[in-house]
């Protein structure tokens, strides 16, 4: 837990100057996810330190995608990480 707040500063102080958004999310059978929102993209951070910047696939949807990696978050506080040949439900943090 103390991994993901220190991602969460440190994803908040890079975030300096562009409009973006930042959500931290639990993925049961899965990893815990950061996850910063701009206007076009996506940038995932997992606990590991692997960071993935996604475009988003169609304006005004909440799918962001690039080859192999898929974050579905069209549902209300809740999305769907697909990684490769692994699906996990992931459910938004309170805050």
């Amino acid at each position: 837990m103390r991994g993901l707040i220190f991602l969460a500063a440190l994803g908040t102080l890079a975030a300096c100057g562009e409009q973006q958004s930042l959500a931290t999310f639990t993925c049961p059978n899965g990893p815990d996810l950061i996850v910063t929102y701009t206007d076009d993209s996506a940038r995932v951070v997992f606990p590991d330190g692997r960071v993935e910047t996604l475009p988003r696939v169609e304006e005004g949807s909440d799918i962001y995608a690039k080859p192999g990696l898929v974050w579905d978050a069209d549902q209300f506080r809740s999305a769907r990480l697909t990684d490769g040949q692994s699906s996990f439900a992931c459910d938004q943090m309170a805050g």
